[in-house]
């Protein structure tokens, strides 16, 4: 078939015109229930119809009597038949059919319209406006026929008044028409005369004298006179202007987009025609209408023809008249439309008619401000459509493929309430699937359904069954969480269920609660209600979200309330509804815990300007990005934080870099290298100025350092992820909602560059859109693949590395969040005694690097950190209380074993012994058992440790550098020599033992001093065990290894 350039052409806007056929010849072809709606529109337009079937139906027996309407059998059609028609319908024909008879028509320069196909249809038929002896149809430069369609165009806009913009100047509308007729009627003839060096151009022509054109515009009363030409593609996000791309290719792809263009990307893909219904404060199926415009391809290769509706009574009927030609439909309105198309959609139920509309559940507050609101969605329900509810832009694109796919099974109207007002603009990486598995999915759900023989509760059942299957991820018609034990339930849908889960895991520190999410508000079954519920129900609160509660029933109220009394539950249940309409967070908690008896949050009075101004100046001097702890999980908007800020006891705002931890802020006063730069192992001393803070430590105590990862290699990350680092986040992590940059995030929360578990493996599996990719990610977390799993712990393979590996894995930012394990602060034992050096607190820190196998040197996350600090850097650290305790008595010996950095707390106890000796304390004898390489590169504190011996309170400094001489020597072969001193002072005097460092030399210790309990102290060998676990119960045998 021959077609013009496709650019020039794209569609223009749906021009409703009316085609005369008084006295004209129009031919069908086809007998089913299409041809014969087609035949009738063009016998009432006042045509006489020719219609090649192999039989006469029995509806239009009486127009073949009175001599209107001829019956010719199909295998009598020849092309050279065509010429003799004005228009031509092709109905109920195979697609090679469909194909030769649109070419016949372009050839004869006939108008055609091919029933589900737009790519071969010069225009689309608009059934249910009525012009006055005229065809009503929608006339398009589709780019198939150019020179069919241009014509006509051309005609209809030169008989348009030349004045009309001066006389239609009080209707703006109207003159947006005029004004897009004017463009295509430029580009029209533009088109005309590029093609007209073309051979073919004059055959293919059609003769406008026998054609006349009415422009009805006016007579159409549900088509608003602006178009899709009216939308800018600049204000369509990203994934609108590139359609094409998810067409082919990988199963699925990651892209960023919000809750209206996921449901929008379903429902081109699916449908064939799809009508917007928006109201006046909303712009929704914005990506819809572009993409009709740019004539991007639905998943059948057909063009989806996108029109903008009005919203007034009688909304809805174009979808009875698509319907009728056997198209499919779909309609993305406002939830304020679904009352309005009430009528509509109870006599599609009652039909069993399929389609689909996807509906924006929110309106706008007395502050015009957006709100989740379910009012007019619920007044709804009385049609007993299905109805399915989502409440993110990932559930958005997956419920509406889930709806279509229960639409077209079930043969019934599926209403899909796509979102609320927090979520609707906020955009996420979505898995979007291709069309290819969109179909396919469609199709293995009919087809099921088709061999069960299902009710419309069977197919949704069914639906979410197969979407499991095939996409991997779950949803079920209700979808329960909290404690198995709950007395008290909340139940909600959508966003407000979405709001209730992030708050369960604070709610559930205080109280056995739980949260039920209804994703099915019809059909709904009482008994499945009851017994989603835990048994110990008592009470159901229900949080809705009502706009009007005045004027509209709670209908989910009534349905709970129902349910329960007739459930069959095992316990009486109360039912009680909150209406959480307009609520802002700090509300919403409040309804929560009066719910459950639990004592409010009061919010004080804001806080003034000067505190403001202090809060800034202190966050300034934060070392490390602070976050905004507050309790909601979303994209923040600088507004949102704004207020957060200026009003921190309304929010329950935490100024924090580590919410609901206690931590200080530290400055570095002193960093030096213990080891010679010559060393391979660097081992250093640092200390800290607490001086301001309120931080205190007792002996034996370990301080928590809170590193973070590399900011250049998190701002390659973010240009890898096309990330931009400065949008803030707010999001749940560590079961506490916190606010941070996405530079924050990934620099001092998330450890992206530590060894992920099975578990993240496995999640990852499922955001990976190359099946192979997706395979092998679960392979590894199977026995088949444990090997291969212990050798990429062994190589400390990271967060980063899976995902540069599997590179068709992009999870969106908010779901790296949940999957990432959290930066945990390093603890290190604390080197000095508080006492001895107040104000101060110092670590003795030893550099941790390797290579892996591919000879990348790569550094611990926390010692890199503390390495690279400069004098008065800051650092945010807290402490950690341990049983490396001094023993109570100042008197009772100590015997101390430290290897390598673990000599840090027995410096400690030493400095702390020295300072109660020089108050006049008599202190017991102190053994120090010190380990390491070399004595020349690694004595740690050595002129310490002299100096103490040489005074007498180390009374004992027995030193193993196992590789200053051909045999090596460990502290436990020093100890073995030194049985006498170990079970006198053990055994006798109620000395206490400490071990810290490494794993390995523990059980060489423990035998040492066992072998000294044998043949020095007098026990038995069968009872030295039980004497070393005895020391152990009383905290006098303490080991601290790793």
């Amino acid at each position: 078939m021959a077609t013009g350039p496709a650019e020039a052409f794209l569609p223009s806007p749906s021009l409703i015109v009316g085609l005369r056929l008084d006295g004209k010849k129009a031919a069908v072809f086809g007998s089913g229930a299409s041809a014969t709606s087609r035949a009738m529109f063009a016998l009432d337009a006042g045509a006489d119809v020719v219609m090649y079937a192999p039989s006469t139906p029995a509806s239009i027996s009486k127009w073949v009597e009175s001599g209107r309407l001829t019956l010719v059998p199909q295998t009598k059609y020849s092309s050279s038949d065509m010429s003799a028609f004005s228009v031509a319908f092709v109905a109920d024909a195979a697609p090679a059919d469909q194909q030769m008879l649109s070419y016949d028509a372009q050839a004869a320069g006939v108008p055609v319209n091919v029933a589900g196909s737009a790519a071969l249809s010069d225009f689309a038929l608009m059934p249910t406006y009525h012009g006055s002896s005229s065809l009503q149809i929608a006339v398009t430069t589709n780019g198939v026929a150019p020179r069919v369609a241009s014509s006509l165009l051309q005609e209809i806009v030169g008989k348009l008044p030349s004045d009309l913009e001066t006389r239609l100047t009080d209707f703006a509308r109207l003159s947006a028409v005029a004004l897009e007729a004017s463009r295509e009627r430029d580009k029209a003839l533009a088109k005309l005369e590029s093609v007209s060096t073309d051979g073919d151009s004059a055959d293919l022509s059609p003769p406008l004298d026998d054609i006349s054109m009415a422009a009805t515009a006016t007579q159409t009363p549900e088509f608003p006179l602006s178009s899709p030409g009216s939308v800018t593609e600049e204000s369509v996000p990203m994934p609108v202007l590139g359609l094409s791309k998810l067409c082919d290719g990988a199963a699925q792809h990651q892209l960023s987009a919000d809750v209206q263009v996921a449901s929008s990307y379903v429902a081109h893909a699916l449908s064939d025609l799809c009508f917007v219904y928006s109201a006046p404060e909303q712009e929704l199926g914005e990506a819809a209408l572009i993409w009709s415009r740019r004539a991007e391809k639905n998943a059948y290769g057909e063009w989806t023809s996108a029109l903008r509706m009005e919203t007034r009574a009688g909304a809805g009927h174009a979808l009875w008249g698509a319907l009728t030609l056997g198209s499919r439909v779909t309609a993305i309105a406002s939830t304020a439309s679904l009352p309005f198309m009430l009528p509509v959609l109870s006599e599609l139920v009652a039909c069993r008619q399929p389609v689909v509309v996807h509906a924006a559940a929110q309106s706008l507050d007395n502050f015009a401000s957006a709100q989740t609101d379910f009012s007019d969605a619920l007044v709804a329900l009385q049609s007993q459509a299905v109805f399915l509810v989502s409440s993110s832009a990932q559930e958005a694109h997956d419920i509406a493929l889930i709806a279509h796919a229960v639409s077209q099974a079930a043969l019934v109207p599926v209403v899909h309430l796509a979102n609320g007002a927090h979520s609707a603009s906020e955009a996420m990486t979505v898995r979007m699937a291709s069309h290819t598995r969109l179909v396919g999915y469609v199709g293995a759900v009919s087809a099921a359904a088709c061999r069960l023989n299902s009710s419309p509760a069977d197919v949704i059942q069914l639906a979410f069954s197969q979407f499991k299957s095939s996409f991997g991820r779950t949803y079920d018609s209700l979808e329960y969480y909290g404690s198995p034990v709950a007395e008290t339930v909340f139940v909600s849908l959508g966003e407000v269920a979405a709001r209730v889960q992030t708050l369960l895991p604070r709610l559930l520190s205080e109280t056995d609660v739980g949260m039920l999410s209804v994703r099915t508000l019809r059909p709904w079954s009482p008994s499945e209600f009851i017994s989603r519920l835990p048994l110990t129900t008592t009470k159901l609160v229900v949080l809705n979200a009502l706009g009007d509660c005045d004027g509209s029933p709670d209908v989910l109220l009534t349905d709970i309330s129902l349910s329960a009394l007739v459930g069959h539950s095992a316990l009486p249940i109360e039912v009680q509804s909150r209406n959480v309409y307009g609520a802002d967070q700090h509300a919403f908690i409040n309804a929560t815990r009066e719910a459950l008896g639990l004592q409010a949050l009061l919010a004080e009075a804001p806080v003034g300007a000067s505190d403001l101004e202090q809060q800034q100046q202190q966050q300034q001097q934060e070392s490390a990005p602070l976050s905004l702890a507050v309790p909601l999980a979303s994209v923040a908007s600088a507004h949102a934080v704004a207020q957060r800020l200026a009003f921190p006891e309304a929010f329950a705002t935490q100024l924090s870099a580590r919410p609901r931890e206690k931590t200080f802020d530290v400055k570095v006063t002193s960093l030096y290298r213990m080891t010679p730069e010559t060393y391979d192992r660097n081992i250093f001393h640092i200390e800290f100025d607490t001086r301001g803070t309120d931080l205190t430590y007792e002996i034996g105590d370990a301080l928590g350092v809170y590193g973070y990862n590399d900011p250049s290699q998190v701002s390659d990350f973010c240009k890898l992820l096309g990330l931009d680092g400065s949008q803030l986040i707010t999001a749940v992590k560590d079961e506490q909602c916190q606010t941070r940059s996405i530079q924050s995030w990934l620099t001092h929360a998330l450890d992206l560059f530590g060894r992920p578990s099975k578990k993240f493996y496995a999640a990852l599996a499922d955001f990976a859109v190359d099946e192979k990719e997706a395979k092998k990610l679960r392979w590894l977390t199977t026995a088949e693949g444990s090997a291969e799993f212990k050798e990429r712990v062994a190589d400390t393979t990271t967060y980063v590395d899976l995902l540069l590996e599997f590179a068709s894995a992009r999870p969106s930012f908010l779901h790296l969040v949940d999957l990432v394990a959290p930066i945990k602060p390093r603890h290190y034992s604390i080197a000095s005694s508080a006492k001895m050096h107040p104000g101060s607190v110092h670590l003795c820190v030893v550099s941790v690097e390797w290579r892996t196998s591919k000879g990348e040197l790569r550094a611990g996350q926390c010692t890199r950190f503390l390495s690279s600090l400069s004098i008065g850097d800051r650092v945010v650290v807290s402490v950690k209380p341990s049983v490396m305790k001094l023993p109570p008595i100042d008197s009772q010996p100590v015997i101390m074993a430290g290897l390598g950095t673990g000599m840090a707390p027995f410096r400690a106890f030493i400095e702390e012994r020295a300072v109660r000796k020089m108050q006049g304390a008599k202190v017991g004898p102190m053994t120090l058992y010190f380990g390491s390489r070399h004595r020349a590169m690694e004595y740690l504190y050595g002129e310490e440790l002299e100096a103490y011996h040489a005074d007498g309170l180390l009374t004992n400094l027995r030193l193993a550098f196992s590789r200053d001489q051909k045999e090596k020597v460990y502290i436990q072969h020093h100890m073995r020599d030194d049985s006498e001193l170990l079970a006198s002072q053990m055994l006798g005097q109620d000395g206490c033992f400490y071990l810290c460092g490494p794993t390995w030399p523990a059980s060489d210790v423990k035998d040492a001093m066992v072998g000294a309990f044998t043949a020095i102290g007098g026990v038995k060998p069968s009872d030295a065990n039980k004497v070393i676990e005895t020391l152990k119960e009383s905290e006098r045998y303490i080991l601290e290894v790793y």
